[in-house]
Order: structure tokens, then C-alpha cells, then sequence
């Protein structure tokens, strides 16, 4: 159905948060050798960013991504 005016719901602000409030995801990534596994974390206030590519997606590897992380960001 198209549109009406007056349809759409009100769109909802952002939630905010402090500075250090890391979403943290992992994806698998396929290339020509193989499989690997990227890990990501981005603060959601200053956008800074954090990524690791790793050939296993251990809980050791997972900690040592996160001690990584807690050692490179700025502030």
C-alpha cells in the first residue's frame, strides 16, 4: 500500500552514551585461502574503531582481542 500522510510512526532519537561504550561484533570472512574471522569494536559515541582479522574465533583469541582493544583506545 502506498504511504499516507500521517502513516508513519515518529521516529525515535538515538540513545546516548558515554564515550568508551563499545558495540563489539565478530563476522566470518571467506577469501582465496580460506576462511577467516573479523573481529570489530566501535564506540558508539566517538565512532573510533578496533579490528582484528584471526584464523580461529577461540575464547582465548576473543580475550586477547579485547585486552588488544582496552590497550589501543585513546582515552
Amino acid at each position: 500500500m502506498p504511504d499516507v500522510e500521517g502513516d508513519k510512526a515518529p521516529k525515535k532519537k538515538f540513545n546516548s552514551y558515554p564515550v568508551g561504550y563499545f558495540h563489539i561484533d565478530i563476522a566470518e570472512v571467506q577469501t582465496a585461502e580460506g576462511k577467516l574471522y573479523l573481529f570489530v569494536a566501535i564506540d558508539r559515541t566517538s565512532k573510533f574503531a578496533f579490528a582484528q582479522l584471526v584464523e580461529k574465533a577461540t575464547r582465548r583469541v576473543a580475550g586477547n582481542f579485547l585486552r588488544a582493544l582496552a590497550a589501543t583506545v585513546p582515552y
